[in-house]
C-alpha cells in the first residue's frame, strides 16, 4: 500500500507523532533542518509517474538491515549547509570499532536496550551512527536519545561543515546469542524513518508589483525593490544576489512586446549592483535617441526618423549583450562603446545590413566598456 513519504515521522512502530507515541527529537529538529534547506534531494519527488514515489522504503536514504548489527542506507543525494553530497548504497556496522561511529559505544547486557541515531554527514564515511545511553527494559520505558547521541547536532562531524541530518533511528535490545562481529550484543527491534526531503524545483514566483494584486506596475530594478516599502524602510541587499518575477516596462518613444507582461529579473554586483532580465527582451522604436539601462530590453529593432544614437546609463555586467537592427533604408546611427567612443551602425543598404551586436567586456558603475562582435 502506498504511503506518504514522510509517514515515518507520523506512523513509526512505536516512535511517531500520534497520541500515545514516544516522540524523538529528530521528528522535530528535522523540521528546522528542512527550513534551513538541509535534507535529501529525492529524484522521486519530482518524478510523478514513478511507481515508487509513494513507497518510503524505496526512496533515497531509506534504512534497512540484513544483519543484526548492520544498517544499509539507500543511495541518495542530500544537502548540508548549501552543498550537495551523493552516496551509493552504503552498509555500516553498529560495532565498537566501526569507522562510522560517533562518540563511544556500550555493549548491551541482559535487560538493557538503547537507541542508535543514523546520520548523514559532510565527511567520509558520510553515513554515521551514535549510540544513546542504554536503559533497563521495563513496562512503559522507551529508550531515548541521550548521552553521546544527544550531541550529534551540536558537535557535527566535519571540520568546516558542522551540519548533519538524521535519517533514521534504530531501537536495539539485548541479544544473548550475539557473537563475532556483533560485539554490542544487539538485536534490532525496530527502525524508524526520520528523513526530511527538500524540493528546490519547481520554483514558484508570485509577481512582484508596487500596486495591488493583479496590478502590472513593474518593480524592474533593485532600487525599486529595495525601496518598495517607502522612505524610512529601505532595504539593503549588500552583496546578495536577488531573483524575482515582475513585469516588463518600456522606454519612452519605444514599444516593448513584454510591456506589462511577466519578466524574470536578476540583480547582483559586478563593479556596482545591476539589474537585468534573465531572458532577452525586445523593443521597437522610431526614436533617434535611446538611452539603455541594464534592466531595459537588450534587443532593439529600429526604424529611426533620422540619424540615431544609442547610449547606456549606469552599471552593466560583463557579458551583457545588446543587439541592434536598423531597418531604415538611409538613416544610420551610432552605439556608445564607452563614454567617449562610438561604433557606427549602417542602414539596410550598407555592408553591415544595419545590424550590430555588442558585448560588455568591462563592467563599471557608470561607464561600462562594450566591444562590437558583428
Amino acid at each position: 500500500m502506498a504511503d506518504n513519504p514522510l509517514s515515518g515521522h507520523t506512523a513509526g512502530t512505536n516512535d511517531g507523532l500520534r497520541d500515545g507515541d514516544h516522540i524523538l527529537s529528530p521528528s522535530l529538529t528535522n523540521l528546522y533542518e528542512g527550513v534551513h534547506s538541509n535534507g535529501i534531494l529525492s529524484a522521486h519527488g519530482t518524478a510523478y509517474g514513478d511507481s515508487n514515489r509513494n513507497t518510503p522504503a524505496q526512496l533515497a536514504g531509506a534504512i534497512s538491515s540484513s544483519a543484526a548489527h548492520q544498517i544499509t542506507v539507500e543511495s541518495c543525494s542530500y544537502v548540508l549547509d548549501g552543498v550537495l553530497y551523493t552516496i551509493a548504497d552504503t552498509t555500516i556496522s553498529l560495532t565498537s570499532g566501526s569507522s562510522s561511529k560517533i562518540g563511544s559505544t556500550t555493549a548491551l547486557s541482559s535487560g538493557k536496550e538503547c537507541l542508535f541515531v543514523i546520520v548523514l554527514t559532510s565527511k567520509s564515511p558520510y553515513v554515521m551512527f551514535a549510540q544513546a545511553t542504554p536503559v533497563t527494559t521495563a513496562t512503559g520505558v522507551y529508550a531515548s536519545i541521550s548521552g553521546t547521541a544527544a550531541s550529534y547536532l551540536k558537535d557535527g562531524v566535519g571540520t568546516n561543515n558542522k551540519q548533519c541530518i538524521v535519517i533514521g533511528t534504530v531501537r536495539a535490545t539485548y541479544n544473548g546469542s550475539a557473537a563475532g562481529a556483533n560485539d554490542l550484543n544487539l538485536t534490532q527491534s525496530e527502525r524508524n524513518d526520520k528523513r526530511v526531503f527538500i524540493r528546490p524545483t519547481p520554483m514558484y514566483f508570485s509577481p512582484v508589483t508596487s500596486g495591488s494584486v493583479a496590478a502590472t506596475t513593474e518593480v524592474a530594478t533593485h532600487t525599486a525593490l529595495a525601496q518598495v516599502h517607502g522612505s524610512g524602510e529601505y532595504g539593503d541587499f549588500g552583496s546578495t544576489g536577488v531573483l524575482w518575477q515582475s513585469y516588463g516596462g518600456q522606454i519612452g518613444s519605444t514599444t516593448a512586446g513584454d510591456n506589462d507582461k511577466d519578466v524574470l529579473y536578476y540583480s547582483a554586483t559586478h563593479a556596482a549592483r545591476f539589474t537585468r532580465s534573465v531572458f532577452d527582451r525586445v523593443l521597437t522604436s522610431t526614436a533617434t535617441s535611446i538611452d539603455l539601462t541594464a534592466s531595459d530590453a537588450n534587443i532593439l529593432v529600429l526604424t529611426p526618423g533620422g540619424s540615431f544614437a544609442v547610449t547606456t546609463s549606469g552599471p552593466f555586467p560583463a557579458g551583457y549583450v545588446i543587439e541592434i537592427k536598423n531597418t531604415h533604408g538611409s538613416n544610420t546611427g551610432t552605439f556608445a562603446l564607452t563614454n567617449s567612443t562610438t561604433s557606427t551602425i549602417g542602414d539596410t543598404a550598407d555592408s553591415d545590413g544595419g545590424y550590430a551586436r555588442f558585448v560588455c567586456t568591462v563592467s563599471h558603475a557608470t561607464d561600462p566598456t562594450f566591444v562590437r562582435l558583428i
